[in-house]
């Protein structure tokens, strides 16, 4: 009764002030505990913004030599309306002739991916350096920090093909998220390898992790044990709620639930079964819950009839449920990476470098748990486009806005990536 009449007795603003120092989300629970509460925060506080789609964009030259990237946030998937957010400098790669190897040589060549997004703070990597050079940037409020080097014994070569050339994709092996409960940012590096057949053992994930905030001179990369771990990176990392996710290689493929908290493997689950033959998984964020879908391996080559299958976990984790299906005929469209479900849509990317937004059936009448929802996509039926980004997309994500500063003072910044 005595904390009740302490908080009773203040006045408005001066409850304004402990809430502003509060994050956002924390907030908006706080209506919640009375009419008191509730009433001012609605009054006073704006509500947190809702996810929209972020397009991750990389612009080449007319030789197919990335200059530079963009990200571009979808706030209208039906009439397919975008802004941009975020923009990186422009970069001018040197080009000479190698006559050994009969071809142009570029030096200096932008190559910075996306690894992920959390709490509206984008993760970044760049791939020209040796392990991958993280940086976070916070587009609304244009800060930008340099995360540590990972110890080189830890990086693991990971490639992609270019071409007919073979280039480093150390962002592949690197996940990001954030916990409200602990307002903490974690960055995880799990040991992938090319290989996902076999080989590739690593007996320790790296954690790094900062509160915004917080004296970060002490923050370095952090050794967790891992138990004979495998990865397979084509399946992708994912970071929800505090864990992150990936797929093991072998035989009877499962996923692994690292939690950030406990710093430990707390679960690990197998896949769903399918009868038929031929397809591949990898991981997405379903509204919050991990997901894997299950896609034909090699959709290019058989276009014609693809269905693409989305499970969800629920349970603590003890349960699959079959929650989207995605039926593709007579066009070249498939589920986007690594976040395809927003709100009352489903985003596919396409061939020719676009995005397309498919409204899912009852959506103005309440869904019921468990239900499958379906979506049909085709020549007469191909969906909304969302066109005019320009470059090759690499990626669709999940983002909101955050005005809040997450900058500790004591970081040196001089090592950020190409941004």
């Amino acid at each position: 009764m005595a904390d009740a009449d302490v908080f009773s007795s203040l006045t408005t603003d001066a409850f304004m002030e402990i809430l502003l120092r509060l994050h956002p989300s924390k907030r908006w629970r706080l209506r919640l505990v009375c009419r008191l509460w509730r009433d001012v925060i609605q009054d006073r506080m704006p509500a947190p913004s809702r996810p929209v789609p972020l397009a991750f964009v990389v612009n080449y030259s007319d030789d197919y030599v990335a200059m530079s990237a963009c990200a571009y946030t979808v706030h209208d998937l039906k009439a397919g309306r975008f802004v941009e957010v975020w923009r990186s400098n422009n970069f001018f790669p040197t080009c000479t002739f190698d006559y050994r190897k009969d071809r142009n040589v570029y030096t200096g060549e932008f190559d910075t991916a996306m690894v992920g997004t959390s709490n509206g703070v984008m993760c970044l990597c760049d791939n020209t350096v040796s392990g991958g050079a993280i940086s976070l940037v916070n587009p609304v409020t244009g800060e930008s920090l340099a995360v540590p080097r990972l110890p080189g014994s830890s990086a693991q070569w990971v490639w992609r093909a270019r071409g007919t050339t073979m280039i480093p994709s150390w962002h592949r092996t690197y996940s990001f998220g954030y916990d409200q409960t602990t307002e903490r940012y974690t960055i995880v590096h799990v040991p992938c390898d090319i290989d996902n057949n076999t080989g590739g053992f690593f007996n320790a994930v790296q954690v790094f992790t900062f509160t915004p905030g917080a004296d970060a001179a002490a923050t370095t990369w952090r050794d967790v044990p891992v138990t004979a771990g495998t990865c397979c990176v084509d399946a992708g990392l994912v970071s929800i709620d505090g864990a992150t996710y990936w797929i093991t290689k072998g035989g009877v493929k499962s996923v692994v639930s690292f939690d950030h908290r406990e710093e430990r493997v707390v679960f690990t689950k197998a896949l769903p079964k399918r009868d038929e033959e031929g397809y591949g998984w990898h991981l997405t964020d379903v509204h919050g819950r991990l997901g894997v879908v299950s896609s034909s391996v090699d959709h290019l080559r058989t276009p014609a009839e693809k269905t693409e299958v989305c499970w969800v976990l629920v349970g603590d984790g003890k349960e699959w449920i079959q929650r989207y299906s995605v039926q593709v005929s007579g066009v070249l469209e498939w589920i986007a990476r690594p976040h395809f479900a927003h709100g009352d849509h489903v985003l596919l990317a396409g061939s020719n470098q676009m995005v397309y937004g498919h409204m899912l059936p009852n959506t103005k009448g309440r869904v019921q748990s468990g239900e499958l929802r379906s979506v049909r996509v085709s020549v007469q039926m191909p969906g909304v486009a969302v066109s005019g980004m320009g470059g090759k997309i690499m990626g669709i994500f999940s983002y909101v806005w955050n005005t809040e500063p997450f900058t500790a003072s004591s970081w040196n910044n001089k090592g950020v990536a190409k941004l």
